[in-house]
């Protein structure tokens, strides 16, 4: 378990520079449960409430979630082949014992009549024998250094592991924020037909409205009463998301601490691509897998060398007339079972699959490029989307105000002020969407590059307080 929660530490800070908490600062009680978390195991109970951050929510997947641990116990499986292949020139030893029954029967005639006499011999032999690899002209070695690199390429895709995980964290995050603002947005709405329902109805007593505005208002209301509804079903759906990722599925009695961040990633097109070229674990590893088909092309090619050796025997016979004991050591060359045609097809499959692996590693170069440079165009879109979407926003609010203004004085009608409700809701969904948009871009941008963005304090628009 101890070592087990050293792996664990090591692999959180990996996790944490992935993810860019570092580079992000976190409240008091985030970083004391990132502690607590690494050094035992958190019940997490519907009875218990909690309030959860970003960075808590990777802290509880590096813990829990079973992918990840499956990774870790992946790795241990191909460092483990490291050992296995240096233990060629481990001793190997060998025991026995021989039990055997023997003996001579024979007749001799003799003066006074035929006669038979019988000798028997009971007796076992033990044995002990050791043999020893001394040198096999680098074969060892290059199997050793194969499997080196495969565990190399094991922990890159635990890395790549993390960073996916990180990834679906951060964007089922900011969906949850998004789902919130949805649904305070709604409740808001229904705040409001309550209240114009109210209107509607004393202007029909006063005779100042006609009947068809109390039925248009209390339609809009039960219209604004279903979206909430669905609204918080979603927000529901997404935390059962979220918590299935952190690996707690069952868990879903937590708040989230932060909104829906307006702040701008500062990275330029090059800098992302130069960053996924050099740090991007899936890259990382296919760049191992080629180094490890590469030491085993080179162990396949030294097949036909020899190996050198050396042995040594003992064995002491016990219950015959005259014991036996026999010693043996000594040194030699050998080959073991060494088939010419047999090795050379080994060898023009090994070139082959090192082929592959090479030809494996550029598809998968390609396609980060690609992403990469799909992510930052997404990105950027966003942001100006942002700003497309704040500007919407502002000339909605502006007509609504003008519309519930000119409803309250008496000289608006129901469908105008439906139609201004409407406007300004559907514009501060589309808003919030931007937001989104924008910062599962970023987060797609961080899964490709393998790193994390650098965010400024700078916000890209400025809200009013009722805007936020």
């Amino acid at each position: 378990m101890k070592k087990f929660n050293k792996k664990l530490i090591s692999v959180l800070i990996t996790a944490i520079c992935i993810s860019g908490l570092c580079m992000q600062p976190q409240p008091a009680y985030a970083i004391k449960k990132n502690k607590e978390t690494t050094q035992q195991d958190v019940t997490y109970s519907n009875e218990r409430h909690s309030i959860f951050s970003i960075s808590d929510c990777i802290a509880i997947a590096i813990r829990y979630n079973p992918a990840i641990r499956s990774s870790f116990y992946n790795e241990e499986i191909y460092k483990s082949q490291i050992g296995r292949a240096w233990a060629n020139y481990f001793p190997s030893l060998s025991a026995g014992l021989d039990l055997s029954r023997s003996g001579s029967k024979y007749s001799k005639e003799i003066y006074y009549g035929m006669g038979r006499s019988t000798y028997n011999t009971l007796g076992y032999v033990p044995k002990v024998s050791a043999d020893m690899l001394l040198f096999d002209f680098g074969k060892t070695k290059a199997i050793a250094d194969m499997a080196k690199r495969q565990y190399e390429g094991a922990k890159e895709d635990t890395k790549e592991s993390i960073n996916n995980i990180i990834y679906m964290i951060k964007t089922t995050y900011y969906n949850i924020l998004f789902a919130d603002a949805q649904v305070k947005v709604y409740e808001d709405t229904v705040k409001d037909y309550e209240l114009q329902l109210s209107q509607a109805e004393g202007f029909y007593k006063l005779g100042k409205k006609a009947k068809i505005d109390v039925v248009t208002a209390e339609y809009n209301l039960g219209k604004a009463q279903l979206n909430l509804v669905q609204a918080r079903n979603i927000l529901e759906i997404a935390k059962v998301q979220l918590s299935k990722i952190m690996g707690i599925p069952e868990y879903t009695n937590y708040e989230l601490s932060d909104k829906l961040p307006i702040g701008k990633y500062s990275i330029t097109q090059d800098e992302a691509l130069n960053t996924a070229l050099n740090v991007r674990p899936e890259l990382i590893s296919a760049q191992k897998n080629v180094e490890a088909a590469k030491m085993n092309l080179r162990a396949l090619r030294r097949e036909y060398a020899p190996d050198l050796g050396a042995y040594a025997g003992y064995s002491y016979g016990i219950g015959n007339k005259y014991n036996l004991t026999s010693t043996q050591i000594g040194v030699g060359l050998s080959y073991n079972g060494l088939n010419i045609l047999k090795v050379k097809k080994s060898i023009d499959g090994g070139s082959a699959e090192y082929k592959k692996a090479q030809a494996d590693y550029e598809d998968i170069k390609h396609n980060v490029y690609l992403k990469v440079k799909e992510s930052y165009i997404d990105l950027q879109t966003a942001k100006e989307e942002i700003v497309i979407a704040k500007l919407a926003l502002d000339q909605a609010q502006e007509q609504y105000r003008q519309v519930t203004g000119r409803y309250k004085a008496g000289v608006g009608d129901a469908i105008e002020l439906k139609d201004g409700e409407n406007t300004y809701l559907n514009a501060r969904l589309d808003f919030y969407n931007a937001i989104l948009n924008y910062n599962t871009a970023a987060a797609s941008l961080e899964k490709e590059i393998g790193m994390p963005i650098e965010i400024s304090k700078d916000t890209i628009i400025k809200l009013n307080p009722e805007q936020l």
